[in-house]
């Protein structure tokens, strides 16, 4: 099971262990949990009690005895909702203090959760119309990262619902990591061209993913133009020759 939601939500590598733990085990005392989790007597007692403060588990006293047992999983749902509720509240205050700071001309995402926070990025003050153009995310063993490519197809969604129009080029040798997108979008060539980045409006993104899992996110209109206008005169011409 995929428990990575979990650490999202700010549940510890512990508190995820323990709470898995209380909702295959039911009402029990923290012996139990011990044994089946294989942490240490101090880590599981700290842990309980962290999972009770946040809400994620209770106990009940028989006699001296605590008997621990999880929560609903399904109250989880309520907790997002009021940790969102709370950030909903303060988040015009941050909105107030980022005008008063220079945007910075460009910013470091790191691993595959900073690649989606650049991505999310990229397009969030995008408009209907506007283009995103990209030569495609590229390594020497591409199977390696499926996950990204898997990703990718659901940023494709993501930016056809806000109406942008997306346009890439990529090395014929990876055709089939675009299966189930759409082939008009796409363009495939035999010769080598820039890869590992996308442009839109003022924005451009770089990619390095075999040395260090890093992006890179530059507000240079400048920058964004050259790259989009190289793009475009690759574009333009592979179109017109398969006219």
């Amino acid at each position: 099971m995929d428990t990575s939601v979990l650490e999202d939500l700010g549940l510890t590598t512990a508190e995820i262990k323990v709470y898995l733990a209380l909702l295959e085990l039911g009402s029990t005392k923290a012996g139990a949990v011990i044994e089946e989790t294989n942490l240490q007597n101090s880590v599981v007692h700290m842990t309980l009690h962290k999972l009770v403060n946040s809400g994620f588990a209770s106990f009940i006293k028989k006699g001296k005895v605590k008997y621990y047992q999880p929560t609903d999983p399904s109250n989880i749902l309520d907790f997002i909702e009021t940790k969102k509720e709370r950030f909903k509240k303060i988040l015009p205050s941050l909105i107030e203090k980022q005008k008063f700071k220079i945007k910075q001309e460009a910013e470091v995402f790191e691993g595959f959760k900073g690649l989606k926070t650049m991505l999310h990025e990229m397009i969030k003050d995008a408009k209907r119309g506007d283009d995103f153009v990209f030569f495609t995310f590229y390594t020497k063993n591409n199977d390696e990262y499926q996950q990204i490519f898997n990703y990718y197809k659901e940023f494709e969604k993501e930016r056809e619902e806000k109406g942008i129009i997306v346009r890439g080029i990529a090395p014929e040798t990876i055709k089939d990591k675009f299966a189930g997108r759409n082939p008009e979008n796409i363009l495939f060539v035999n010769y080598p061209v820039p890869l590992n980045c996308g442009m839109i409006n003022d924005k451009i993104m770089f990619t390095t993913w075999e040395e260090k899992k890093t992006c890179v996110l530059i507000h240079s209109k400048q920058l964004a133009s050259q790259y989009k206008e190289y793009f475009y005169s690759i574009w333009n011409k592979e179109r017109e020759i398969k006219k």
